[in-house]
């Protein structure tokens, strides 16, 4: 299909986010969408892994969530592992039933998910549009639009632009929109307990012994020096890589600082002192991750800062990134984008008729700001007790104590009590984000 030169909304970026707000802008009765995307196809390796419940309750809404139910595996509990101790159950999931017609974690590979939002934009005639990248934005000779510029050339006329091409997109630049830490980054160079926290390698590998680790949930490792995160995939993530029928793992470690930074896709020779005991068999998708945090200083922005131009929305990585503990990226992107698309609908059907009114847009910037930042502090501070220091310390110089020991005993006591593990369940579920 050729590229259009005018749409009420272009989107730009064709990922897990970008698709839901083309979903949710059809549902809502502006289809006049344009979805741009820079790479000539979709992704087929894992990055994000689990959805929670309130994604999949937003999903639902889109009529796709028991699709991506039916390709994924049901996880009732977080299990955290120590040497010599029974395993913690920290979180448990099924008791979330009285809010939610999904209460779990659902563990699926992203590239798994992407494939059924790309289905089902199809199935409702919404096309996207590959390899464009956007290389600028400027005020259309009627400034309540903007004119979208492509690398080709190509110009697209729009009312609106949803920014969803993560984290290095240009579109912020173009909007002298902000983009930092808002809370300071942890350094990998930092003599400090966190510098493992700081450089994380994720991979999806098969074990050449199969850990005996629980397959319904999400499993976190304690060691003295580094915690693993290791989950069981479903059914067949990577059918060409990986005989059928072979269990798929994906692990999540940190690195230690005598080892420096990782390689950006690290193999099995780099990750077999990483696991010592279990040796990944196949690595088939590893990346490396900076654990940063960062935050644009507004979601919502027009073309120069030129007051009364076309608005520009940012989503997802766009808009905020965080680290990959608790899995809250992708899922916190997608209702990012749910909420949008009845505002910026609303907005192009007043526009059209001559009484739009940007407000309710700023509100909507103004609230997932505000949840962005919330859930930033919360990741963070899951990352610092993940890698929380096993070295002896002492109080007042004199009195020996271990901080690791201390939380995981507090832990254990805690967890004994489900209103505990059910609280802890709805934090990370991102049911409160309604």
């Amino acid at each position: 299909m050729s590229l259009p030169t005018s749409a009420e909304v272009v989107v730009v970026g064709a990922g897990p986010v970008g698709m839901t707000a083309a979903l949710g802008l059809h549902k809502h009765a502006c289809p006049d969408v344009v979805v741009l995307d820079g790479q000539l196809t979709g992704e087929n390796t894992s990055r994000a892994l689990a959805v929670h419940a309130a994604t999949l309750d937003t999903l639902a809404d889109l009529d796709v969530a028991d699709r991506v139910v039916g390709s994924g595996r049901k996880l009732s509990t977080t299990t955290v592992w120590t040497k010599g101790q029974p395993p913690i159950s920290t979180t448990y999931f099924p008791p979330l039933g009285k809010y939610t017609k999904y209460p779990f974690i659902l563990g699926i590979a992203q590239h798994v998910t992407e494939q059924i939002l790309h289905d089902a934009c199809s199935e409702r005639g919404i096309h996207i549009h590959r390899p464009h990248k956007v290389v600028d934005l400027k005020p259309s000779d009627d400034p309540a639009f903007t004119d979208v510029i492509l690398d080709n050339g190509h110009v697209i006329r729009t009312r609106c632009v949803v920014a969803a091409n993560g984290s290095r997109t240009i579109i912020r630049q173009l909007c002298n929109v902000g983009w930092s830490d808002p809370t300071g980054e942890l350094k990998s160079v930092s003599p400090n307990d966190e510098a493992e926290a700081a450089n994380m390698v994720v991979a999806d590998v098969t074990f050449k012994s199969p850990p005996p680790l629980k397959p319904d949930a999400i499993n976190l490792v304690h060691t003295s020096s580094n915690a693993l995160m290791c989950i069981y995939f479903p059914g067949d993530p990577y059918p060409d890589a990986v005989p059928s029928g072979t269990p798929v793992y994906r692990i999540a470690t940190g690195v230690p600082r005598e080892l420096g930074a990782p390689p950006s896709a690290p193999g099995t020779d780099y990750l077999q002192p990483l696991l010592d005991r279990y040796g990944p068999h196949v690595t088939v998708w590893s990346s490396r991750f900076r654990t940063h945090s960062a935050i644009a200083d507004r979601f919502f922005a027009h073309v120069g800062e030129t007051a009364g131009t076309g608005p520009v929305c940012f989503l997802g990585d766009a808009a905020h990134v965080h680290p990959p503990m608790g899995g809250q990226g992708m899922n916190l992107g997608i209702r990012d984008a749910a909420k949008l698309a009845p505002v910026l609908a609303e907005y192009v059907a007043a526009a059209r008729a001559g009484t739009a009114s940007q407000t309710a847009l700023e509100a909507w910037a103004a609230q997932r700001r505000k949840r962005a930042l919330e859930v930033i502090n919360f990741v963070k501070d899951l990352q610092r007790r993940l890698w929380l220091s096993t070295d002896t310390k002492y109080v007042l110089g004199l009195i020996p104590y271990n901080p690791a020991w201390v939380q995981m005993s507090v832990l254990r006591v805690l967890s004994s009590f489900e209103w505990f593990q059910t609280k802890a369940a709805y934090t990370v579920s991102g049911l409160a984000d309604s």
